[in-house]
């Protein structure tokens, strides 16, 4: 190395790659803490109304606070399968991009 140069850390050699880690951070953030949050409010939150209103889906009954969460759970699952899936394509590209790129080259930002 030159005299007065400093090594470039961010660039030395061959690009690492990550494989598996980011798949499941990303499907463990949009897949499991939300099917385990409804899980576990499913299990502690009230099965009755608190002020005595009946229970159920229509003619003026609201559902119980736990029967409410799975329902919540049952609306987000759509989005957060298509939120997942979407990530893993991101993922999965990032990952491709990075790894074909040669080590001596200069990103198109020129960093």
């Amino acid at each position: 190395m030159p005299t007065g140069a400093t090594p470039n850390c961010w660039n030395a050699g061959a690009v690492k790659r990550h494989g598996w880690i980011p798949y499941v951070v990303a499907l463990g953030l949009l897949w499991v803490v939300p099917a385990v949050l409804v899980w576990i409010l499913h299990l502690t939150l009230p099965t009755v109304n608190a002020n005595g209103q009946c229970t159920g889906i229509g003619f003026g009954c609201v559902p119980a606070p736990a029967d409410a969460i799975v329902l919540y759970g049952m609306f987000a699952a759509p989005i957060l399968l298509i939120l997942g899936i979407v990530a893993i394509i991101v993922i999965g590209v990032v990952q491709h991009v990075r790894q074909r790129r040669a080590p001596g080259e200069v990103s198109p930002g020129g960093r």
